[in-house]
């Protein structure tokens, strides 16, 4: 940790109030596993952008024990394992600052979908407990903290469109990746990562690929996922939601991260959110979420209540 031997302040932190902010979901429009690790992780290369699909966190800062309330339609497990409480223990560890109150998780982006949502919440954690608390972190040790806590987390501390490589966390900028409607279809079952990565083949051997993604042509034509045809195997569901989507005007479709949900991708918001109206209707099991690409997102901070 970054504050050895310090201690633990033991009275309320200095900012005070009730704050909200925003975390991204992502997808995956590539991603090739080069091969297994000498830690037991993959060697990856991905291409990641955020989309807007939104968590909500609300931060009420006290000198009460650190607690997490998560608001949804899945249960996420004990609190302890939250991702939020994760992050925040870490931040007080790295820090000396002690990081007490209470956390009011409201989920939008689907767990088990390889949407990235409780890596996002991670991220968005650390960036604001840095900002509130006057930035004791930099961002290189931020980054060790959120590659501490998983392997997409890193990327979500300044979500934009990147290459990763690495096992995700390596990161370098993905330029001119455009601006796309997107139409995320969530199946009634979740996917494991630990399940995908043990039943994916790697590429043992193979050159890692960085095709250009600049227009939607360039995005459709390079879109890849070694994680599909293996989990299409075993979830033919998956294989019947790409078709669907390409048969409702998407030029382009994958599945995201090691699944369960598959983006399409559309021409215009008009085609997407007429997609969106078919398959809602003719398959209402499925949950269908329309979105956009981001070009970048800034965890702005909302104070919703003076310290009293």
């Amino acid at each position: 940790m970054f504050a050895e031997g310090a201690t633990i302040m033991r009275t309320p932190p200095k900012t005070q109030g009730v704050f909200r902010f925003r975390t991204p979901a992502k997808i995956t429009p590539f991603i090739s596993i080069l091969g297994r690790r000498n830690d037991g992780f993959h060697e990856v290369r991905v291409a990641l952008t955020a989309v807007s699909i939104y968590d909500t966190l609300t931060w009420q800062p006290s000198a009460n024990p650190l607690r997490v309330q998560v608001e949804g339609p899945e249960p996420l497990g004990p609190e302890t394992g939250n991702l939020v409480y994760r992050a925040s223990v870490a931040f007080e560890a790295a820090t000396g600052i002690r990081i007490g109150g209470l956390w009011r998780l409201t989920k939008a982006i689907p767990a088990g979908a390889g949407l990235g949502g409780g890596s996002g919440n991670a991220a968005g954690t650390l960036v604001v407990l840095n900002r509130l608390n006057g930035g004791p972190l930099s961002a290189a040790q931020l980054h060790v903290l959120a590659a501490q806590l998983g392997s997409d987390v890193p990327y979500f501390l300044d979500p934009r469109p990147q290459w990763g490589s690495g096992r995700g966390e390596q990161l370098l900028p993905l330029a001119g990746f455009p601006r796309l409607p997107v139409l995320v279809i969530k199946p009634a079952f979740s996917i494991a990562t630990a399940e995908a990565y043990g039943r994916v083949r790697p590429r043992e051997g193979e050159a890692a690929m960085q095709p250009p993604l600049t227009t939607l042509e360039e995005v459709v034509a390079s879109l890849n996922n070694d994680f599909e045809r293996v989990l299409s195997e075993v979830y033919p569901e998956l294989a019947a939601i790409k078709t669907g989507l390409l048969a409702a005007g998407g030029r382009g479709a994958l599945l995201s991260g090691s699944g369960s949900a598959v983006f399409g991708l559309f021409a215009s918001a008009a085609e997407r959110d007429a997609g969106q109206m078919r398959l809602t209707r003719t398959n209402p099991a499925w949950l269908a979420l329309a979105c956009d690409t981001l070009p970048d997102h800034d965890y702005a901070v909302t104070l919703l209540q003076e310290p009293k």
